[in-house]
């Protein structure tokens, strides 16, 4: 883990995804944050989608855009995964750089922090899609899935992770420390009958991907899953920051005791989603949904120091806010802030 000066506790965190066309918009918006995010401006274009805005630089990947379909051309992978690990190994990540069709909002994210040092003061929050999620969403022409052919699930978990390490790159140059997350949205009920993952590959697709997003300096890495899935495993993935929709799943997070224990213990960070997205009501206060997780955390408390979990707990949405009317993502994004205010007892 990368924790070389500490994150700050109960920061607040975006998840990336907002309904705004206006990057400006939103920026406002995420300032009010401690740790904001380069949006993603879903509503836009579906090139900003976290699947499709993550395809820069895979030559074995081809987007359909009539049908809004992503294909992997089998007769053709073997020359462009090879040309894939001639620009890889060469060691310059700028190959993977975000189109500006799929990262509308980056440059004045970066423009932002760099002609505004009171945004985002210490830290700024980038995030890709995550190589098990993404192969999981992609299929051959010969109708085999990604996730099924071990060469492009490595090609994914290098390339992505290297992603990840660019990225982490561009927010250094504005003198912030990175956080980035890669996202597993799809590791969602991993654990019950209906996944066919593996353990195994779970931690060798992951592992790979934080240590190329750690090769080129120091990052934050971090990893939300809108649900449930096994935590014990993920705290072994060789991730920083953990995040999940803490207002609808910490029943079943709490069942990981020793294993999220040993993850603080290393350094690590919790992030809990505790401002719903989906389920947000203007009735909600900071106050009922801090007393909402104290309770919560009860199971939790018995097994692992409360000053350590105070230590290392930060706070999100729930979710992206990117399907949401643009009001009440304003809302929720005023919320979250309050949140964190209010535990660091502001």
């Amino acid at each position: 883990m990368d924790n070389t000066n500490g994150l700050k506790p109960f920061s607040s965190l975006a998840i990336g995804s907002v309904p705004y066309s206006d990057p400006q918009e939103a920026l406002d918006l995420l300032a009010l944050l401690d740790i904001p995010a380069a949006p993603q401006m879903v509503k836009v274009s579906f090139y900003e989608d976290m699947i499709f805005g993550a395809l820069d630089g895979f030559p074995f990947v081809k987007v359909q855009e009539a049908e809004k379909k992503v294909l992997i051309e089998d007769d053709l992978l073997a020359d462009n995964l090879a040309q894939f690990y001639e620009s890889f190994y060469a060691g310059d990540y700028a190959f993977l750089a975000l189109s500006p069709k799929s990262s509308l909002g980056l440059e004045p994210f970066l423009a932002r922090a760099k002609a505004t040092p009171a945004f985002g003061e210490d830290y700024l929050k980038a995030q890709v899609v995550g190589p098990l999620t993404l192969a999981q969403s992609i299929k051959l022409t010969n109708g085999t899935a990604a996730l099924d052919q071990p060469d492009v699930l490595e090609a994914l978990s290098l390339g992505l992770g290297a992603k990840a390490a660019y990225l982490a790159g561009l927010i250094r140059a504005t003198g912030r420390s990175a956080v980035v997350f890669i996202d597993e949205p799809g590791l969602t009920g991993y654990g019950s009958a209906f996944s066919t993952l593996s353990a195994e590959t779970i931690l060798k697709s992951l592992g790979q991907a934080t240590e190329t997003a750690r090769s080129q300096g120091p990052v934050y890495l971090g990893c939300h899953v809108c649900g449930n899935t096994d935590w014990g495993l993920l705290s072994q993935a060789g991730l920083d920051i953990l995040n999940f929709d803490a207002f609808s799943h910490l029943e079943p997070f709490s069942l990981y005791p020793r294993e999220l224990a040993a993850f603080l213990a290393k350094g690590g960070y919790i992030a809990f989603g505790l401002v719903p997205t989906e389920d947000y009501s203007p009735d909600l206060t900071a106050e009922t949904l801090l007393n909402r997780l104290d309770e919560g955390l009860k199971p939790l408390k018995r097994h692992i120091d409360p000053d350590l979990l105070k230590a290392r707990t930060l706070f999100s949405t729930s979710c992206g806010l990117g399907s949401l009317p643009p009001t009440t993502a304003g809302a929720i994004f005023k919320l979250l802030a309050d949140v964190s205010r209010r535990a660091r007892g502001e």
